[in-house]
């Protein structure tokens, strides 16, 4: 045995988390490699798609500005409010092709912006949109107080992200809520797992699998994926039930007495969900990382979710004190980059004329990440051109949109791995690979292979060595 002096220990802490801090800003670059941005992009689509579908069945009740997400009562016409969108749509696409004159063509389109911006707090939708909504307008106010040098007060912008609109959703609607949880978590389980475990390939083996790849890994973990995702949520809405089911007999009349005295089990589940909230919403990209790094089943990822912030607290909040501000700085860069894209292609586009249908193309504004372009035009070749141009733009929209899913998904694993790294020495190269067993430098006893994971398609059956032989030993897969 031997042993080290405090500054040796001293050292190797700062070098392990010198190490772990590199490692987490690394992903701001390696969240927009092709593959993850693909991947993110899928997901993006697809969770657009189900949202879309949760609307149709939930109706239009819900509102989102900038005093927040709230739900009302107060009749909406749908039919009514697209009619009288069409309407201004129609007079402005006529006035401003009987206008000439640069100024009254400036004024008309003010006029035009003023009426919009009256009208669109009127209209009611799904709690899906509603809640894209709302957290654009978050995210847009956090990157910008982040920019400006304000990074404190930008974290009420999380809060408001990862508890309150859950909280107003779950208050106003828990069943569409719920389906809305659902299917984000299927979603974030799948598209997620791939692009973790595409970072963790890349991050520990140095290798560049492509997305189908990761899609296949995620396929074949599927059910770990989602039980990391899902299961704290449920655990949550298990204690939540019972809870109220418990309840009832002791709100009658003279139970309620029996049940004020026993009121302390209530708040004591009730600290538990709490603390499981809090933590889940801190950890789930990392529940996702641990079964990316090492294949754990549900439980293990959430025990090794949890191991990591207790292992050393003070070190994993800084991480993702650190990951969070660059992620901030990294969007408002992509952001800047997409935005200043459409105008330029606007601008150049029209250079010489500027048709209808150019004139309504570009015009997003810097940090808003809601990205509601000015509306479209209703009348002419116009209108089929304005469809074509809001395409590629809704290209480029999503391409900003799957860099922040690809950032989330892609960060787990990096906040495990430099963890491990920080807690228990382990290099980030310690993942499954050929010839190890699962997340550990364990030597199974077959020969390491020469290609990695993919020449198995990643399952967990025989698998081939370098000398032509199988194994189908499960330590090995």
């Amino acid at each position: 045995m031997y042993s080290t002096t405090d500054d040796t220990s001293h050292q190797s802490d700062r070098r392990a988390l010198s190490r772990a801090i590199l490692l987490v800003l690394g992903v701001v670059v390696s969240a927009l490699q092709p593959p993850r941005l693909l991947l993110g992009i899928l997901a993006i689509a697809c969770m657009a798609v189900g949202g879309s579908f949760i609307d149709a069945v939930a109706g239009s009740q819900w509102m989102s500005d900038q005093s927040g997400l709230t739900l009302t009562d107060e009749p909406f016409d749908q039919s009514e409010f697209d009619a009288a969108v069409s309407e201004l749509e129609a007079f402005h696409a006529q006035r401003l092709a009987e206008t000439v004159d640069p100024e009254k063509r400036a004024a008309l389109e003010a006029f035009y912006e003023s009426k919009m911006t009256q009208l669109m707090p009127t209209r009611r939708m799904g709690p899906f949109e509603a809640a894209a909504l709302a957290t654009g307008e978050a995210l847009s106010l956090g990157v910008m107080l982040v920019v400006e040098g304000s990074p404190l007060q930008a974290f009420r912008s999380l809060k408001v992200i990862l508890f309150e609109i859950p909280a107003t959703l779950w208050h106003g609607d828990p069943l569409m809520t719920s389906l809305i949880a659902l299917m984000l978590g299927f979603f974030f389980a799948l598209f997620g797992g791939a692009i973790s475990r595409l970072d963790a390939l890349d991050t520990g083996l140095g290798r560049k699998p492509t997305a189908w790849d990761g899609l296949e890994f995620a396929w074949a973990n599927i059910g770990r994926l989602i039980g990391a995702v899902l299961l704290p949520l449920l655990i949550v809405l298990f204690l939540s039930g019972l809870l109220a089911l418990v309840g009832i007999p002791f709100n009658l009349p003279v139970l309620d007495v029996i049940g004020g005295i026993l009121y302390a089990i209530p708040l004591a589940l009730g600290l538990i969900c709490s603390v499981l909230l809090l933590g889940y919403a801190v950890l789930a990209p990392v529940l996702i990382g641990a079964v990316a790094v090492e294949r754990a089943d549900a439980g293990e990822a959430i025990q090794g979710a949890w191991g990591a912030l207790f292992a050393k607290p003070g070190h994993f909040l800084l991480l993702m004190v650190i990951a969070i501000l660059g992620f901030s700085v990294s969007l408002a860069v992509v952001d800047s980059v997409a935005v200043l894209a459409m105008d330029l292609a606007a601008t150049s586009w029209g250079g010489f004329y500027e048709g209808d249908a150019t004139r309504m193309a570009g015009g997003f504004e810097p940090l808003d990440f809601t990205f509601q372009p000015p509306a479209g035009m209703t009348t002419g070749t116009a209108s089929a051109a304005d469809a074509f141009i809001g395409f590629w733009e809704t290209v480029v929209v999503a391409a900003v949109l799957g860099y922040i899913f690809s950032w989330t998904a892609s960060i787990g694993t990096r906040l495990f791995l430099g963890m491990r790294l920080i807690a228990d020495r382990q290099s980030p190269s310690v993942i499954w690979q050929p010839g190890t067993v699962g997340g550990t430098t364990i030597r199974s006893n077959e020969r390491p292979e020469a290609g990695f994971e993919s020449n198995d398609h990643y399952t967990e059956g025989v698998r081939t060595r370098s000398d032509g032989e199988t194994n189908s030993d499960p330590d090995s897969a």
